[in-house]
């Protein structure tokens, strides 16, 4: 007698039910759903892809990525971290060097497979898509392809198979690309700085997320380097805009400890486990798991 495939809330399917689960997941891929089917115990998950995004740099973004993704990794997930900024602060922080040299031209029009490029990082469940300088011609190839709004959804599908979730790091600015992601992403977490001109680049994301009508857009922001010594900063957290209306209550503050990630080439849970900056980023991953 075959052994039963156990589910993660306990449920028991025997060889046959597993079996149409896995030709459902394959019926979903071709119809554009990302699955993520853990053949080893028949597990069946839609993978997460979530994107940070914002239209200003300097707001705390790599650093936010690359901590929830550790967060994710270490709570059990499998974590592919796609570093989507030519200048590959994500992956340099995740101790890796080498440049892929990947083509965006090449890679848009399909001919050059993503997955050839993953890199393990140091820690379990958790693999790198390092950024690369030929990212910086991805508005042009994308505005360039046949549909360039599904290019991302279809570059990220095949992902599905091994990660349940993808993070995204994304480079500031407003194009083909940030469109693409926008529409890809189950959701978009934007750093806001506690000031008005960050607040006003949170208002052009949803004012472009209207305008282009790239679907069920799942835009959540959160406070990021909030200096509470300053009183501008205090009073917006305190009582937030309505743009900051669907963001979590967990802010990330300021911190010594976020900068020292440079210098250890690490998330700050690595190097400074109790620190007030890898408790916030724990808590502001278990808030939006």
């Amino acid at each position: 007698m075959r052994a039963a495939y156990a589910m993660t809330d306990g449920r028991q399917f025997g060889h046959a039910a597993v079996l149409e689960m896995r030709a459902h997941a394959v019926a979903s891929r071709r119809h554009g759903h990302a699955i993520f089917l853990s053949h080893s115990l028949g597990r069946l998950a839609t993978m997460k892809t979530w994107a940070l995004y914002s239209l200003k740099g300097g707001v705390g973004k790599t650093a936010a990525a690359v901590n929830l993704a550790y967060e994710a990794a270490a709570s059990g997930k499998h974590v592919l971290l796609w570093d989507l900024d030519p200048q590959g602060a994500a992956s340099w922080y995740m101790g890796i060097d080498e440049s892929p040299e990947i083509s965006a031209k090449r890679v848009v029009a399909g001919k050059e497979p993503l997955g050839r490029y993953v890199r393990p990082s140091a820690f379990e469940r958790l693999d790198v898509l390092p950024g690369d300088r030929g990212y910086r011609d991805w508005d042009a190839h994308i505005h360039a392809s046949k549909q360039p709004r599904k290019v991302l959804e279809s570059l990220i599908e095949p992902f599905s198979e091994t990660y349940s979730l993808l993070i995204l790091d994304c480079p500031p600015g407003i194009g083909a690309l940030a469109t693409a992601i926008l529409r890809a992403a189950d959701r978009v977490l934007v750093p806001v700085v506690p000031t008005p001109l960050s607040l006003r680049a949170l208002d052009e994301v949803n004012a472009h997320v209207e305008a282009k009508k790239v679907g069920k857009t799942n835009i959540t922001p959160f406070f990021s380097m909030a200096d509470r010594r300053r009183r501008m900063h205090k009073d917006l957290i305190a009582a937030p805009p309505a743009a900051m209306k669907k963001a979590p209550k967990t802010f990330i503050d300021y911190a010594t400890h976020v900068e020292k990630m440079g210098e250890h080439r690490a998330p700050v849970a690595v190097f400074a486990p109790r620190s007030r900056a890898a408790s916030q980023y724990r808590a502001l991953y278990k808030t939006l798991a």
